[in-house]
């Protein structure tokens, strides 16, 4: 059987028109899975320093700032800075697919246990922005270590914490 020249161009336009459609929409439905854990530094010297971190955002390496972060996670999560060097997970979440180059946490609460007695601390910053190179592929789970030195200064009117922060690439993990 003899195909037709205008069929065959039919079929062609609209096998074009596929791929031209899934190119557009595909790549933005594609996501890969990201894992921020985090790890404190050197110790506190108070019982408990509880910090609540409300969110996790990715900034996309082909973008400028302001533009290209997207929240990987906003739920809150109440970590323990004075458990040391042991690694806790502070987001779980999902990126679209790409390079990505800085990530940014977002501090609410900070309550340090001085003597079995709760105190509030003040945050001089709440949001932190970490410089990191990492890539977001489909099928594969990105982990990033943050590790978090915090520096507790006591005053007679309150407790002031200044956190840093540096990124640790790991292993990625199927």
């Amino acid at each position: 059987m003899k195909l037709n020249p205008m069929r065959a161009r039919r079929i062609i336009a609209v096998a074009v028109l596929l791929l031209v459609a899934f190119l557009i929409v595909c790549p933005p439905l594609a996501n890969g899975g990201v894992k921020v854990t985090l790890s404190s530094s050197p110790p506190v010297g108070v019982e408990h320093l509880y910090v609540t971190i409300r969110e996790i955002s990715v900034h996309r390496a082909d973008t400028r700032e302001p533009e290209g972060w997207f929240v990987m996670t906003n739920q809150s999560r109440q970590i323990d800075l004075s458990a040391v060097n042991s690694s806790q997970t502070v987001g779980l979440g999902s990126a679209s697919l790409g390079q990505y180059d800085m990530i940014r946490v977002r501090v609410t609460n900070a309550t340090a246990i001085v003597n079995n007695t709760s105190k509030q601390v003040q945050l001089p910053s709440s949001v932190f922005t970490v410089p990191f190179s990492f890539l977001v592929r489909l099928g594969v789970q990105t982990v990033v270590m943050l590790k978090v030195a915090a520096e507790l200064q006591e005053t007679p009117e309150a407790l002031s914490l200044r956190l840093s922060f540096t990124a640790i690439p790991e292993a990625s993990a199927a």
